[in-house]
């Protein structure tokens, strides 16, 4: 199911002014552990950047704070609905000079809608269902959770999966 629905997603931001960054609902695969924010964690640190996040200037090691996992953080959502209506509405409103067109298409809004409707009822089917805002980093060097230079990520934490929706821009 979630194949169709990142279908639909994708389809969606076909439609979009966004032609540099990607749209993705992607089921994840982290180390096995209790805490969901250090499975995360675990599975950050087998990404370069995020285990040795400095850069070299003038001859010292700064951190990029970005990359620094101490910095991740998954604010709980209680109503993922609202929180997918509020992040579509940001995409879709979401403009740079370097957008490919200026304006959304005339399918963009039936597609949305198909995606919308598509996500919904598969979330409603998880049982015991935890929804977080990834915050605190930038998943640029994670693409199975990001992957661009700005972008919101979702988390859906059910008893035996764990899911990322991303919305993205990069140039």
């Amino acid at each position: 199911m979630h194949e169709k629905i990142n279908s639909y997603l994708n389809e969606m931001q076909e439609e979009t002014p966004n032609c540099g960054g990607q749209y993705h609902f992607t089921e994840i695969h982290l180390p096995d552990g209790e805490r969901l924010i250090s499975r995360l964690k675990s599975y950050l640190l087998n990404i370069e950047a995020y285990k040795n996040p400095f850069i070299k200037i003038g001859g010292k090691n700064i951190i990029v704070e970005e990359r620094n996992i101490e910095n991740l953080r998954l604010e709980p959502i209680p109503d993922y609905k609202n929180l997918i209506e509020d992040t579509l509405k940001y995409w879709r409103e979401h403009r740079t000079s370097l957008d490919c067109r200026r304006e959304l298409t005339d399918f963009y809004y039936p597609k949305e809608e198909l995606f919308k409707a598509s996500i919904l009822d598969f979330l409603k089917s998880i049982k015991e269902l935890k929804t977080y805002k990834m915050m605190g980093i930038d998943t640029y060097f994670a693409p199975k959770i990001g992957g661009d230079m700005i972008g919101d990520d979702i988390i859906f934490e059910s008893k035996n999966r764990i899911y990322v929706l991303h919305f993205g821009w990069s140039s």
